[in-house]
């Protein structure tokens, strides 16, 4: 049997050969998944479905990869849903053929996060825990870096600002970038460099969004995406986190306060912020969110529905609240 991957036949047949599943139909791939650093893929199986993910056999991804695993059994063995990855007759988690590997995962029937009460509260439980059981497990460094949260965009939001002014000659719209501009003025100072070893690092997910939760109804069902998982600081989690699943849908006040102490009081039901954290997270939240809105909209033109000048007047909102949140941590308000 050739192992070169020519089409789904030779996946299928090797993992005839190398798990003990039972009868195995050919693999479809995964249209709706991003096909970013490796293929992906679903199988049918005697034994049940299984998600397969197919990798350039490279001791460095390999490596990842299985790290990757090791955390995906230790988030498990901690009461964590993870996809579990089956084991091969081996009891290795990768097939190594030639030139591509192959692993397989448990496949989790669920949808992306949709926020309401009951999924934040579980996702901040989870990102908690996460934090909580991970700490003292060795952390590779990842390809991110890992002050990327802290980096505040300035080439990319001139570039959203000309974008919005292209789009619209209303003076409102300087008024709102000259106030975001002072935000990221404040947050460059508050996330410099001299007071990042003010801040806790460890192992983190890295990725930590509302399509990386698949949910079945108000359940957590499984954290995915563990490729971007490493040495990192706490607070890009959790700042990713209120990004996407506490800011980025709404200019509301009350919303965000509501959707944001949500997830920093369940968060810390595991691992409390210091005094520095609560300060400069309101910044890392921002930078993000910011940096978010640029870079997709100069690409698609439009996010979440909305053009550059209608995130102008969107952004000014949410980060004055993020800035008063800032202060009133600083001074304990």
């Amino acid at each position: 049997m050739t192992t070169k991957l020519k089409g789904m036949e030779i996946i299928a047949e090797v993992i005839r050969e190398h798990y003990d599943l039972g009868a195995v139909e050919l693999p479809q791939q995964l249209e709706a998944a991003h096909q970013r650093r490796h293929r992906k893929m679903v199988v049918n199986t005697a034994a049940g479905r299984f998600l397969v993910k197919t990798y350039k056999r490279d001791p460095v991804v390999l490596d990842a990869l299985r790290f990757q695993h090791r955390l995906s059994d230790h988030l498990d063995k901690n009461g964590l849903p993870v996809a579990r990855i089956q084991r091969a007759k081996s009891g290795k988690g990768i097939v190594e053929a030639d030139t591509w590997a192959l692993e397989l995962q448990q496949f989790i029937e669920g949808e992306s996060m949709r926020v309401t009460s009951t999924t934040l509260l579980a996702s901040a439980k989870a990102l908690g825990l996460f934090h909580k059981v991970c700490q003292g497990i060795p952390a590779p460094p990842r390809d991110a870096n890992m002050w990327r949260f802290s980096e505040v965009p300035r080439t990319a939001f001139q570039k959203f600002y000309e974008a919005a002014r292209a789009e619209s000659s209303d003076q409102k719209v300087a008024e709102h970038c000259n106030a975001i501009a002072l935000f990221l003025q404040d947050a460059a100072g508050t996330l410099s460099i001299d007071k990042r070893s003010e801040f806790e690092i460890g192992l983190i997910h890295g990725d930590w969004h509302g399509a990386n939760l698949l949910f079945q109804g108000d359940n957590l069902a499984a954290i995915i995406d563990l490729e971007f998982a490493g040495l990192g600081c706490y607070l890009e989690d959790i700042a990713y986190g209120i990004s996407n699943l506490c800011i980025r849908t709404t200019n509301s006040d009350e919303k965000m306060r509501l959707r944001t102490n949500m997830l920093l009081d369940y968060y810390q039901f595991s691992r409390t912020l210091s005094y520095a954290e609560l300060v400069a997270l309101y910044y890392a939240v921002g930078v993000k969110h910011i940096t978010t809105v640029c870079y997709q909209s100069l690409q698609s033109g439009k996010v979440a529905g909305f053009t550059p000048t209608e995130w102008m007047e969107r952004l000014h909102i949410q980060t004055r609240w993020l800035a008063e949140q800032a202060r009133k941590a600083r001074w304990g308000e």
